[in-house]
């Protein structure tokens, strides 16, 4: 398709292709932030797996286009790798906030976070292509963190499994990701919930039990610290 906005998707679980306006191919799967510029011809094909969740935010296209020929973005590089950060899921979801429950004042603000957002995506990406003694381990290990969400997985076994010590593996993994293993397991958990939420209409209950949390306070109070709302106000939004 082809728009008149910038459009950039945060891939947070599944995978697929993005065909950009060269009609190249490009696998994209958790952690993948597409770029599509302006007036560009482009398609996203999502794997028919129907595990696809995303974040997503469009802006001006002639705003990015000046950002870009400032060096602010690169828009070159119609897929960057920042890999799944919880730092910049937050920041799209404070988006979305303030574009729900915000007044139309606060919009310059929304901009100002938009552009944040964009910027904080390519500084992940720079960081990601840079050389670290360990990438291919914290990328397994996150495999393994974002598998079999209902059962308990000790961190401790799968630091012993990639030959490190409990506290050198926690604080190799905060590095990389920038919070610590459980912190990640938990955001992964809390993604799957809001897809089964939202998509898949599952009662707070269901949901709960079919994650492993012994009942559903557990669960609504965990998500709430990692949402920000409640599972009944998450429904209501979507």
């Amino acid at each position: 398709m082809i728009e008149d906005e910038y459009v950039a998707v945060y891939v947070l679980r599944g995978s697929g292709t993005f065909v950009d306006w060269e009609m190249n191919r490009w696998s994209v799967d958790a952690g993948s932030f597409i770029q599509m510029p302006a007036k560009r011809r482009h398609s996203v094909i999502q794997d028919d797996n129907g595990q696809w969740a995303e974040c997503w935010l469009t802006l001006d296209g002639r705003f990015c286009d000046e950002l870009g020929r400032l060096g602010a973005i690169d828009l070159s590089r119609p897929v960057l790798r920042p890999g799944v950060d919880l730092e910049l899921i937050g920041r799209f979801e404070r988006i979305l906030h303030d574009l729900t429950h915000g007044p139309e004042t606060s919009l310059p603000q929304v901009l100002s976070r938009a552009h944040d957002a964009l910027s904080y995506a390519h500084e992940l990406d720079a960081r990601r292509r840079a050389p670290h003694p360990h990438a291919a381990m914290i990328d397994s290990a996150c495999t393994a963190l974002g598998r079999d969400l209902a059962k308990r997985l000790d961190i401790e076994t799968l630091a012993t499994a990639h030959g490190l010590s409990y506290e050198r593996f926690r604080k190799v993994f905060r590095e990389r990701v920038g919070v610590s293993p459980g912190e990640y397991r938990i955001q992964r958990r809390i993604d799957r919930a809001r897809v089964l939420i939202a998509y898949e209409r599952m009662t707070n209950a269901q949901a709960a039990y079919s994650l492993g949390y012994p009942d559903p306070f557990s669960f609504s109070k965990q998500f709430k610290q990692v949402v920000g709302m409640s599972p009944n106000t998450f429904r209501r939004t979507v």
